[in-house]
Order: structure tokens, then C-alpha cells, then sequence
């Protein structure tokens, strides 16, 4: 889950010179565990949030996901099948 962000900068004229682009989300949706913030100031390729910040933000937040094994949203966790005359 996540929103999209665009702004126009000013620059220290007092103009226009740039662009703010941003995305903010968390994940998995129904539980969150993780929440990734990206802003790029005055991005070169494009300056629409959903262009250029929303794919660094899947990136990041894949990773973080992956590294802490949290399932996705609408899974089932794994089973747990504990052997209790393991060990004897």
C-alpha cells in the first residue's frame, strides 16, 4: 500500500527550478511489519513519483521483505510440524 508524491521545487531565486518525487508505502498490507519512504530531489529521468520514485520503492521494499521472510499479503504462513521424539 502506498501513495505517490510530485512537487514542483523553488529554487533560492524564488522560481520553479525542479522537481520532488516521491513514494511512501508499507507492506504486507494486512499486517504491516515495514514501512519504506523514498524522495528524490530533482530526479533526472522523468519527475512524476509513480515513474521515478515507485520503482526504487518496490526494489527496497522487496529486499526487505525477502530478508525478513514476511510472507504476502493474503498467504498462509507455513506450517510448523513439530517432531517431539526428535532428539530421543
Amino acid at each position: 500500500a502506498g501513495k505517490t508524491g510530485t512537487a514542483q521545487r523553488v529554487g533560492a531565486s524564488g522560481h520553479y527550478d525542479g522537481y520532488v518525487a516521491s513514494f511512501v508505502g508499507f507492506a504486507p498490507a494486512d499486517q504491516p511489519r515495514v514501512v519504506v519512504e523514498v524522495v528524490l530531489d530533482n530526479p533526472r529521468d522523468g519527475h512524476f513519483g509513480g515513474t521515478v520514485a515507485a520503482p526504487v520503492f518496490q526494489r527496497v521494499m522487496t529486499f526487505a521483505l525477502t530478508t525478513l521472510g514476511v510472507p504476502p499479503s493474503g498467504t498462509s504462513p507455513p506450517k510448523l510440524v513439530l517432531d517431539l521424539d526428535a532428539g530421543r
